[in-house]
């Protein structure tokens, strides 16, 4: 293999490639997210709108991830897996405990544009809470297959 190709290869991502990224679960942090996103998506044969949809859902996923939760003490822990066609990541709130109080309007309507800009930006995703964590999903299909 040349050098060239070499290079290229050494930065790509392939299927069955995981990155795990994991913060505080504070909302100024979310930007870590997005920029690792961006990363892995470029690396993983994103074209530039599906990198910027990617940017742009992992966000709201960090928000899904968050709503109905008191995170002040928790870890928002998110995994990028590559696979052949799509990427999926996973952001997990681990280590807070439910709100317990009633949500407002406005975080009624925050929930429900979160996940409008999901839809609109990725091909599947989701929430779930399990073993005292929250977990929400999503998967994004490549339009194009890596040359």
């Amino acid at each position: 293999m040349s050098e060239a190709l070499e290079g290229v290869a050494a930065d790509t991502l392939v299927q069955g490639d995981r990155v795990q990224l994991v913060f505080p679960a504070r909302g100024d942090l979310v930007v870590l997210a997005r920029l690792v996103a961006s990363a892995i998506s470029a690396r993983a044969g994103f074209d530039i709108e599906e990198l910027e949809d990617l940017r742009l859902a992992v966000g709201e996923l960090c928000l899904l991830a968050l709503q109905d939760t008191d995170a002040r003490h928790g870890d928002l822990r998110i995994v990028f897996t590559v696979t052949d066609d799509d990427l999926e990541i996973a952001c997990t709130l681990v280590g807070a405990a439910p709100d317990g109080g009633t949500l407002s309007a406005e975080q009624v309507d925050a929930d429900r544009l979160s996940e409008q800009i999901l839809a609109a930006l990725v091909d599947e995703y989701g929430r779930e809470q399990r073993d005292g964590s929250v977990e929400a999903w999503l998967r994004k299909r490549r339009k194009g297959r890596m040359a």
